[in-house]
Protein backbone atom coordinates (compact mmCIF):
# COMPACT_ATOMS: atom_id res chain seq x y z
CA UNK A 1 0.00 0.00 0.00
CA UNK A 2 1.61 3.19 -0.49
CA UNK A 3 1.07 4.58 2.41
CA UNK A 4 3.54 2.42 4.00
CA UNK A 5 6.03 4.55 1.31
CA UNK A 6 5.03 7.93 2.50
CA UNK A 7 4.80 6.74 5.99
CA UNK A 8 1.47 8.23 6.45
CA UNK A 9 0.86 6.77 9.86
CA UNK A 10 4.34 8.15 11.22
CA UNK A 11 3.31 11.74 10.04
CA UNK A 12 -0.09 11.60 11.56
CA UNK A 13 2.24 11.23 14.52
CA UNK A 14 3.69 14.72 14.41
CA UNK A 15 1.90 17.77 15.64
CA UNK A 16 0.99 18.85 11.99
CA UNK A 17 -0.11 15.45 11.41
CA UNK A 18 -2.46 15.24 14.62
CA UNK A 19 -3.93 18.47 13.73
CA UNK A 20 -5.10 17.62 10.21
CA UNK A 21 -6.09 14.26 11.66
CA UNK A 22 -7.99 16.19 14.16
CA UNK A 23 -9.42 18.66 11.70
CA UNK A 24 -10.43 16.21 9.50
CA UNK A 25 -12.35 14.14 12.17
CA UNK A 26 -14.73 17.29 13.22
CA UNK A 27 -15.19 17.71 9.33
CA UNK A 28 -16.42 13.92 8.47
CA UNK A 29 -17.93 14.24 11.98
CA UNK A 30 -20.24 16.93 10.69
CA UNK A 31 -20.95 15.18 6.95
CA UNK A 32 -21.91 11.75 8.14
CA UNK A 33 -23.79 12.45 11.21
CA UNK A 34 -27.48 13.06 9.82
CA UNK A 35 -26.86 10.07 7.24
CA UNK A 36 -29.59 7.89 7.43
CA UNK A 37 -29.11 3.68 6.86
CA UNK A 38 -28.50 0.72 8.38
CA UNK A 39 -24.72 -0.56 6.64
CA UNK A 40 -21.68 2.00 6.24
CA UNK A 41 -18.24 1.32 5.80
CA UNK A 42 -15.07 3.33 6.07
CA UNK A 43 -12.47 2.18 3.63
CA UNK A 44 -8.80 2.83 4.55
CA UNK A 45 -6.88 4.94 7.30
CA UNK A 46 -7.59 3.37 10.58
CA UNK A 47 -6.26 6.43 12.65
CA UNK A 48 -9.08 8.18 11.27
CA UNK A 49 -13.02 6.91 13.02
CA UNK A 50 -14.70 8.60 9.79
CA UNK A 51 -17.88 7.14 11.00
CA UNK A 52 -17.74 7.76 14.77
CA UNK A 53 -20.62 10.36 15.10
CA UNK A 54 -23.29 8.13 12.12
CA UNK A 55 -25.63 6.05 14.00
CA UNK A 56 -25.77 3.41 11.44
CA UNK A 57 -26.41 0.08 13.67
CA UNK A 58 -23.59 -1.54 11.10
CA UNK A 59 -20.12 0.30 10.85
CA UNK A 60 -16.97 -1.71 8.95
CA UNK A 61 -13.80 -0.61 8.69
CA UNK A 62 -11.88 -2.20 6.03
CA UNK A 63 -8.34 -1.88 4.94
CA UNK A 64 -6.10 -3.14 1.71
CA UNK A 65 -3.18 -4.82 4.51
CA UNK A 66 -2.96 -5.02 8.17
CA UNK A 67 -1.10 -1.90 9.47
CA UNK A 68 2.07 -2.71 11.65
CA UNK A 69 1.67 -3.64 15.19
CA UNK A 70 1.73 -1.23 17.53
CA UNK A 71 0.61 -0.34 21.16
CA UNK A 72 -2.74 1.59 19.36
CA UNK A 73 -3.72 -1.34 18.09
CA UNK A 74 -3.45 -4.03 21.11
CA UNK A 75 -6.00 -2.33 22.54
CA UNK A 76 -9.74 -1.34 22.14
CA UNK A 77 -10.61 1.91 23.18
CA UNK A 78 -14.02 0.99 25.01
CA UNK A 79 -12.34 -2.16 26.63
CA UNK A 80 -11.93 -2.26 30.14
CA UNK A 81 -8.40 -1.41 31.24
CA UNK A 82 -6.42 -2.69 34.99
CA UNK A 83 -5.13 0.20 36.93
CA UNK A 84 -2.35 -0.14 39.35
CA UNK A 85 -4.66 -0.74 42.37
CA UNK A 86 -5.97 -3.85 40.45
CA UNK A 87 -8.92 -2.60 39.65
CA UNK A 88 -11.00 -2.80 36.36
CA UNK A 89 -11.90 1.45 34.75
CA UNK A 90 -12.57 2.37 31.44
CA UNK A 91 -9.37 2.80 28.98
CA UNK A 92 -8.91 7.29 28.81
CA UNK A 93 -7.47 7.27 25.73
CA UNK A 94 -8.33 9.91 22.95
CA UNK A 95 -10.36 8.48 20.09
CA UNK A 96 -8.40 6.47 17.77
CA UNK A 97 -7.71 3.32 15.44
CA UNK A 98 -10.81 0.95 15.65
CA UNK A 99 -10.65 -2.34 14.99
CA UNK A 100 -10.40 -3.75 11.13
CA UNK A 101 -13.38 -5.43 10.33
CA UNK A 102 -11.58 -7.47 7.30
CA UNK A 103 -9.00 -7.09 4.71
CA UNK A 104 -10.31 -6.29 0.92
CA UNK A 105 -9.42 -5.09 -2.53
CA UNK A 106 -10.60 -1.04 -2.82
CA UNK A 107 -11.68 -2.45 -6.21
CA UNK A 108 -13.67 -5.36 -5.64
CA UNK A 109 -15.70 -5.25 -1.99
CA UNK A 110 -17.13 -8.13 -0.88
CA UNK A 111 -20.62 -6.79 -0.82
CA UNK A 112 -23.99 -7.29 -3.38
CA UNK A 113 -24.45 -4.69 -5.84
CA UNK A 114 -26.66 -1.59 -3.37
CA UNK A 115 -25.89 -2.76 -0.26
CA UNK A 116 -24.41 -0.28 1.85
CA UNK A 117 -26.21 2.98 2.41
CA UNK A 118 -22.77 5.23 3.46
CA UNK A 119 -19.34 4.60 2.25
CA UNK A 120 -16.44 6.87 3.42
CA UNK A 121 -13.16 6.79 1.78
CA UNK A 122 -10.14 9.00 3.54
CA UNK A 123 -7.42 9.35 1.99
CA UNK A 124 -8.64 5.79 0.04
CA UNK A 125 -8.20 7.94 -3.63
CA UNK A 126 -4.77 9.50 -3.08
CA UNK A 127 -3.12 6.38 -1.61
CA UNK A 128 -4.88 3.82 -3.87
CA UNK A 129 -3.19 1.69 -6.82
CA UNK A 130 -6.56 1.99 -8.66
CA UNK A 131 -8.77 5.62 -7.49
CA UNK A 132 -10.96 4.88 -10.65
CA UNK A 133 -11.63 0.78 -9.96
CA UNK A 134 -12.27 2.12 -6.35
CA UNK A 135 -14.97 4.39 -6.94
CA UNK A 136 -16.21 2.53 -9.72
CA UNK A 137 -16.90 -0.30 -7.17
CA UNK A 138 -18.39 1.95 -4.31
CA UNK A 139 -20.76 3.32 -6.96
CA UNK A 140 -21.93 -0.52 -6.94
CA UNK A 141 -22.57 -1.25 -3.68
CA UNK A 142 -24.26 2.20 -3.02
Amino acid sequence: MMSEIIGLPDWLKTPPGAYLLAWERAQFDLAVSDVFGYHALQLGLPELDALQANRMPHKWLALETLPPPTPMFSQNINEPETTEQGSVGTASRAPGPRKVAFLTNSGALPFPESSLDLVVLPHTLELGSDPHATLREVERVL
